[in-house]
């Protein structure tokens, strides 16, 4: 009998589970390719238009729950206008919408990023027709103008291709040096506020706090049921809805 998605959850908790498999094999044949095809079409020459090229690498934005939560509108020549999709908002997991504005906010600076390798200035008009009180509505996020010629390019864009979403246990035991926080830190300009820790008491907190909101989450039915909706387990459930949790593997492909 298939598992149920919410059946996978108690198995995969309930132990560890060892699977050999081909490596090789797997890729040929099990890897969602159709899914990750706008990884490789990013700031391809098929794209003609400079806000195409930028809004290509844009839409590989991290974003909640990979929702991909946006909307844009090209029908003004030399700008965009991003609105929100609110079929994609996530009600019980972000009901304030705070982590759907974050996943837009990175859409835009992935954008900005993208239009200023080519010189491009992607000046950004955030709300331009006012925002709603406590949530996102119809009215657009943010207008986009794009300027030829007043802009340098971004030393961190070239990161961009190597991001990944990183589903392994952290190695808490060795600390992060303080040069390499004071190095991240150097990497922003003026705009962004960045800060930083190794006091072993507010990591220890900031640990409890971090545990204490999972467990919050994953033991309240309403909202661990809809990160359970939205996962895709195997290759054919992410290249048919490439949103989502993604679920593959060798193993996982056996329940999907």
């Amino acid at each position: 009998m298939a598992l149920t998605r919410r059946g996978f959850i108690k198995v995969v908790g309930a132990g560890s589970v060892i699977v050999g498999a081909s490596a090789y094999g797997f890729a040929a044949t099990r890897t969602p390719r159709k899914a990750l095809a706008p990884w490789g079409l990013a700031g391809g020459k098929a794209y003609t238009d400079p806000r195409m090229r930028a809004l290509s690498y844009a839409i590989l934005a991290p974003n909640p729950h990979n929702r991909q939560p946006w909307k844009v509108d090209l029908s003004t020549p030399g700008e965009a206008m991003l609105y929100c999709d609110l079929e994609r908002l996530l009600p019980e997991t972000d009901p304030p919408n705070r982590q759907i504005t974050i996943g837009l906010g990175c859409f835009l600076e992935l954008l900005r990023m993208a239009a200023a390798e080519e010189g491009i200035l992607a000046k950004v008009t955030p709300f331009p027709q006012g925002a709603g009180e406590d949530l996102l509505d119809a009215r657009p996020v943010a207008r986009i103008q794009f300027l030829t010629g007043e802009a340098t390019p971004d030393p961190l864009f070239k990161q961009v291709m190597q991001r990944r979403s990183l589903k392994e246990p952290f190695d808490t035991e060795r600390p992060v040096t303080t040069s390499v926080l004071e190095e991240l830190a150097m990497v922003v300009d003026d705009t962004v506020q960045v800060a930083a820790t190794n006091d072993p008491q507010r990591i220890k907190d900031l640990r409890d706090l971090s545990w204490r909101a999972h467990y919050i989450e994953t033991m309240t039915p309403r909202t661990l049921q809809e990160s359970i909706d939205l996962m895709r387990i195997g290759k054919h459930e992410i290249n048919a809805s490439p949103d989502g949790i993604d679920l593959g593997g060798a193993f996982l492909e056996g329940l999907s």
